[in-house]
């Protein structure tokens, strides 16, 4: 009987896991990320191409459904597969075998548009890239111009991205003044970014999640060819139908506004008396000089030496805020070069693509590193947290985690100056007095001691310095080490790359003794740039450029994007 039990137990266990093993969700075909850029061109069409992250185990194609197109028409479809362009097969056949599609791409017609299909190959792993063009994207309006386009439709596709990123240009820089936007059908954010729309999902999409993206123009900055019997408000309304867009908040905010205005007139005399008031009094304090006032104190001087070494370069962030240095990008850029000359970090360059070769700079690390100096460790969790399992970042999936995760980057860039600050005071090169003003008013004020204005003065000396060693004839012997330091602090002024080409002419040998390699610094440059795009890009949407996407509405819209494999 306990055998017969014991047989049994085992043959659950048995089945048990070979249904989790083998369970549907483990074996269905997947698609990471979904990236859709799009050039609109000035007649209003529109040269789109995706990149498709898929890992495939079933099926014989891939299939994309271009219907609902209200007259637009598809052309010059094109795709590749890590860079290897596959070949056009007229008349597709969708009953074709997996071998016989693979390598291979075409279109079905059917009778409400098309399918653009392309042959899986081998099951694992493929990046394609599929190009094509859309006629009349952009739609002429009664009052201005619109686009109003569904890229993506979950509800007709069998496989749904994890992730999804848009950028949209035009033959002219999008502008808030000129370009209205909305985005429809999932999670994520759009805005303005550099005059492109840039958009990300936050979540992966769903059953029932879609793509839309409505834009308008009011100043009519294309000429397209057909329109549509609609105003700009009408078009808006149509999307907005269902939508978690509340056009009653616009009509509170007004009220808001009003009210708000005619309480700033009623104070306005008393704010203007305040304002004067308390300007005189924090000039009698004597406050810390800083701005263009105190890099004009220090014109044409010079300081040879790092100015600070009784702590973290993050001691000085405060006083670099003050003259315009300093910022994320900066401190992000010093602590890679840290990292690089520490060998906690190593560059590594790949090739992709089998026909068409392109080269990709990763970044190998270890997640588990850490550092007892709290920015420091903050910083790395930047990198660390972007990487993959294996401890690989590349400068792409840097800038979609600081896009994702801007309020982490945000933290870290409100805190740093207020520590500052407070380490300052601590080691008594900033002091903190109060000033009265009007009776009983009073506010504080920032000085510097003795020590601190020393301090102040060195630091812009010292970039100045940086700027300008190979016009001073600096070519005395130092130590790799402490070229070393000056690239580190280079970064904190935003001009390693300056300071690098530099050396590259005046101090060649350093290039070959050092951990740094003139390469390296240009990659670090490129990174820390990228983070700090994206982390720049989230904080926008959250300030109100584009903003948060709509999971309903989207009404009106045109195109299709249903699919997936079969």
């Amino acid at each position: 009987m306990k055998k017969n039990f014991q047989k049994l137990l085992i043959a659950l266990l048995v089945t048990l896991t070979v249904a989790v093993t083998f369970s549907p969700d483990l074996l269905a075909n997947s698609m990471s990320s979904l990236d859709y850029y799009i050039e609109l061109q000035e007649d209003g069409s529109g040269i789109i191409t995706e990149t498709r992250q898929m890992y495939l185990t079933e099926d014989t194609e891939i299939y994309i459904v271009m219907e609902n197109l209200g007259g637009s028409e598809v052309t010059d479809f094109h795709v590749s597969d890590y860079g290897e362009p596959l070949t056009y097969q007229p008349d597709w056949d969708i009953d074709a075998s997996r071998e016989e599609k693979a390598g291979k791409y075409g279109i079905v017609e059917t009778s409400d548009g098309q399918e653009l299909s392309w042959g899986i190959g081998e099951y694992g792993e493929h990046e394609y890239t599929v190009t094509y063009t859309i006629t009349d994207m952009v739609r002429q309006l009664e009052d201005g111009q619109g686009m109003n386009w569904q890229l993506f439709d979950g509800r007709e596709n069998n496989i749904h991205p994890e992730e999804v990123t848009l950028t949209i240009s035009g033959p002219e820089p999008f502008t808030p003044d000129d370009t209205r936007i909305w985005g429809f059908g999932f999670e994520g954010e759009v805005h303005l970014e550099n005059g492109d729309l840039i958009g990300w999902s936050r979540e992966p999409l769903a059953n029932q999640s879609y793509i839309t993206i409505l834009m308008q123009f009011p100043d009519s900055p294309f000429q397209p060819i057909r329109s549509l019997d609609q105003s700009l408000s009408e078009q808006q309304e149509l999307a907005k139908e269902g939508s978690s867009y509340n056009s009653s908040s616009d009509f509170i905010g007004m009220i808001i506004v009003i009210a708000i205005g005619a309480i700033v007139l009623i104070f306005a005399a008393i704010a203007t008396i305040i304002g004067v008031a308390y300007a005189k009094a924090v000039k009698r304090a004597n406050p810390l000089v800083t701005g263009k006032q105190r890099q004009q104190l220090n014109e044409d001087q010079y300081h040879r030496s790092v100015p600070y070494t009784n702590g973290q370069i993050t001691d000085i962030a405060y006083l670099l805020k003050e003259v315009g240095k300093g910022d994320m990008e900066a401190y992000f850029n010093a602590y890679m070069l840290k990292w690089l000359r520490e060998e906690r970090l190593t560059i590594s360059h790949q090739e992709t693509g089998r026909v068409f070769k392109s080269e990709v700079t990763s970044i190998k690390l270890d997640p588990r590193e850490s550092f007892t100096a709290p920015f420091e460790q903050r910083f790395w969790e930047i990198l660390s947290a972007s990487a993959d399992t294996n401890g690989v970042v590349n400068d792409s999936k840097l800038k979609k985690w600081a896009q994702k995760n801007y309020e982490k980057i945000q933290a870290i860039e409100t805190d740093l100056p207020v520590k500052s600050k407070e380490t300052l005071i601590e080691q008594r090169y900033l002091e903190e007095v109060e000033v009265s003003y009007l009776g009983n008013m009073k506010t504080k004020v920032v000085k510097g001691t003795e020590r601190g204005e020393q301090l102040f003065n060195q630091l812009v000396q010292f970039e100045n310095y940086l700027k300008d060693f190979s016009l001073l004839d600096e070519r005395e012997a130092r130590e790799v080490a402490l070229w070393d330091d000056l690239l580190i602090w280079a970064s904190l002024y935003g001009i390693a790359e300056q300071v690098a080409e530099q050396l590259r002419d005046f101090h060649p040998h350093y290039f070959e003794e050092s951990h740094l390699s003139y390469t390296d610094i240009y990659m670090m440059h490129i990174f820390s740039r990228n983070m700090s795009s994206g982390y720049s890009s989230g904080a926008s949407a959250a300030s109100g450029g584009g903003g948060s996407t709509s999971f309903g509405g989207g009404g009106g819209s045109f195109g299709g994007g249903g699919g997936g494999s079969r």
